[in-house]
């Protein structure tokens, strides 16, 4: 029922949009006299964000457009324009930052930094274990500390900090993103029923959730906290969690205080807290107490609730600088300096920041189209039904050999795994979620792929899906025994080694793997799905635990393993001679709730080559 009302409520927003979306809004046209629109970075009931060039400056921005609803809002244009005046001079190099509120005719835009990179918590899977060290987490952090104590001096809040939000640049910057999605009527409606307001309950402080709190530094603190636990430990933390065993002691005891439920028990500031996870020795002053915090509540309710309008979905969110035609007000003075442990950074008028050269950029590719990567050519097929693309061929050899020239698929008994065009094996859940985090970040800083798309592993259903094809059949290519295409065990194969069992009646022409255009291509233009090699699939769409392998492997003969619906649940972490995976090309989204329970076959026998 609720993914149901959330494909309904997604419909009806996408129709908004279609209905009242500028007819600028097309690849290749001019926006605002200036702005050549490249790419939809992506789409919300608040409207659609989109990557233009700023042909005035060669610079790459977001633009997002307003749906009409929320322009003739006075109530949300008077707090926009409010929390932009606030801070109207300022900038820090880790917060993405709104330029420019325009209203044009009857649609209002807003103008901000491009912010290109992956999440954090999309990097911090990559790594070994599905988690970062300590030592590579430091340099993230310590930059996310520096935009965080730079917005709390300008009396803006968070309040959703998560790793969705958190982006890391292709350069190495550290850049803080949807500053003030969650508004003051946001902590209201959370408190003891977090969720509902769309804030991840993990992060919200124990303050924010059950009592009467204004939100204030501590409160970013604490999510950082989490956010940091989470990427240490490779799974959010539970009330009941000591921090991971294998952390330093002032790096544990630096956690638990970010963390404690009591704010006056937490560190000044954010960046005392990276420091102090570092085991560097920080101060003992604290931040601002609760009551100080109210004085100046309503700046911190204003800023928060309109920056949310700004918030992007695909380049991220931004802090308002600029106003059109509005007079600047100054803020009320503070009684006392907040605490600040790192050198402020100078304010200076803000400015588009300049660029030495323009950098090419492709847009999306067009829904019907197939899409090519400029990383090895690899192919990917528009699949209507899905709503993405699907990779044409499993991973191959050699576009694995891109990522990491080291990997051998080795051979079995003496029949090679590891020609080019041979699909990769040897490889497992891991592997292939750092491939395909590997090969964004390789298309993003090509300019080859927008914010708020990515490659992936398909979940579990997806690879259901795409192995049918638009077919009710219980097997890939039919219901008819044996099959008429792909690559199981064959005559060949029982040629080659007359101790494995195969399927009686049949021959695809390979031993073992075959090249992956030779593999048996389906209604849907994919080959291998169903196949050649068991293809790694996650759990849900876009998760992080192993949903198991699909579509049965080149050494497969019974039917009870080659049905689409079959799914082979052994272990994420083995790499066989007959995994492999495949990837898709699609839309950052929530994850799925978790399917139903595989149809698990027994425990390979001992000279299966999967083992």
């Amino acid at each position: 029922m609720t993914t149901q009302t959330t494909k309904i409520a997604r419909e009806e927003n996408e129709r908004l949009v279609e209905d009242h979306r500028p007819r600028e809004f097309r690849v290749g046209t001019m926006l605002l006299g200036r702005y050549e629109v490249v790419a939809i970075l992506g789409t919300s009931r608040m409207g659609e964000v989109w990557h233009c060039i700023d042909r005035q400056t060669s610079q790459d921005v977001a633009i997002r457009w307003l749906p009409p609803d929320l322009r003739r809002s006075k109530k949300l244009m008077n707090m926009l324009h409010a929390a932009i005046r606030q801070i109207s001079d300022k900038q820090h190099p880790n917060i993405a930052i709104i330029r420019q509120l325009v209203h044009a005719g009857e649609h209002t835009y807003i103008v901000g930094d491009f912010a290109p990179g992956m999440n954090v918590g999309t990097w911090a899977r990559a790594g070994e274990g599905g988690r970062r060290s300590l030592e590579e987490l430091l340099p993230v952090l310590r930059q996310l500390a520096a935009g965080l104590d730079f917005a709390h001096k300008q009396r803006i809040v968070h309040c959703n900090l998560t790793p969705s939000n958190v982006f890391l640049g292709p350069d190495g910057t550290v850049r803080v993103t949807d500053f003030g999605l969650m508004t003051r009527s946001h902590v209201e409606i959370v408190r003891g029923r977090a969720m509902r307001a769309g804030v991840t309950g993990a992060y919200l402080a124990p303050e924010l959730r059950y009592e009467e709190d204004e939100p204030d530094s501590g409160s970013d603190q604490y999510a950082m906290g989490i956010l940091a636990w989470e990427l240490l430990a490779g799974a959010s933390p539970k009330p009941e969690d000591d921090p991971p065993a294998d952390l330093p002691a002032s790096a544990r005891a630096a956690l638990r205080r970010a963390t404690s439920r009591k704010p006056r028990n937490r560190f000044a500031s954010c960046s005392d807290f990276a420091k102090a996870l570092g085991g560097e020795r920080v101060s003992s002053r604290r931040g601002r107490s609760a009551a100080e915090w109210k004085r100046i509540r309503v700046f911190v309710s204003m800023a928060a609730s309109v920056v949310a309008l700004a918030a992007a979905l695909g380049g991220g969110g931004y802090v308002a600088i600029q106003a059109f035609n509005h007079p600047r007000t100054p803020p009320p003075p503070e009684k006392r300096q907040f605490a600040q442990p790192e050198p402020e950074v100078p304010e200076k008028k803000a400015e588009l920041p300049k660029v030495e050269k323009l950098v090419a950029t492709t847009p999306m590719p067009v829904e019907g189209q197939p899409w090519v990567t400029q990383t090895g050519q690899m192919e990917f097929v528009w699949v209507p039904p899905m709503r993405m693309w699907v990779g044409r061929f499993e991973v191959a050899n050699e576009d694995y050999l891109r990522k990491d020239p080291q990997h051998d698929s080795g051979d079995f008994r003496e029949l090679s795994l590891k020609e080019p065009r041979q699909p990769v094996v040897r490889v497992n859940f891991d592997d292939a979620v750092a491939f395909a985090a590997w090969l964004t970040d390789q298309e993003r800083a090509a300019g080859k792929l927008p914010e708020g798309w990515r490659y992936r592993l398909p979940s579990r259903m997806e690879a259901i899906e795409y192995t049918r094809a638009g077919m009710s059949a219980v097997y890939p290519w039919g219901e008819a025994w044996p099959p008429n295409r792909g690559n199981y065990g064959d005559a060949t194969l029982a040629s080659a080694f007359r101790d494995l069992q195969t399927i009686a009646d049949y021959q695809d022409g390979f031993a073992v793997t075959a090249p992956v255009e030779a593999s048996g291509e389906n209604a849907w233009g994919l080959f291998g799905a169903g196949g050649n090699v068991w293809e790694t699939t996650s759990k849900v769409a876009g998760g992080a635990e192993f949903g198991g392998w699909q579509g049965g492997g080149w050494d497969d003969h019974l039917p009870s393993r080659l049905g689409c619906e079959m799914t082979y649940g052994f272990i994420g972490n083995a790499r066989g001679a007959v995994n492999g995976f495949r990837l898709v090309l699609a839309p950052i989204a929530e994850e799925a709730p978790p399917p139903p329970e595989a149809k698990t076959p027994a425990e390979p026998a001992a000279d299966d080559p999967s083992t």
